[in-house]
């Protein structure tokens, strides 16, 4: 499994920065949902290469090592 990583930033001047790596498609949103509704209004929001991927599921026999 990739390792789930929020980075926040706070400049100089209050502005708040997040930036998500590892996670894959619209739940980077929902991960930062709550963060997002207690900092403010959202100004800017640029989304990468990872938002586009589709995430990839594992079956519990995967998971269990099963085949």
């Amino acid at each position: 499994m990739t390792m789930q990583e929020v980075e926040i930033t706070i400049d100089n001047e209050g502005r708040v920065r997040v930036h998500v790596n590892g996670v894959k498609g619209e739940e980077c949103l929902a991960l930062t949902k709550n963060l997002e509704n207690a900092v403010g209004e959202v100004q800017e929001r640029s989304l990468s290469a990872e938002y586009y991927e589709q995430p990839v599921e594992v079956s519990q026999y995967q998971k269990a090592g099963l085949r």
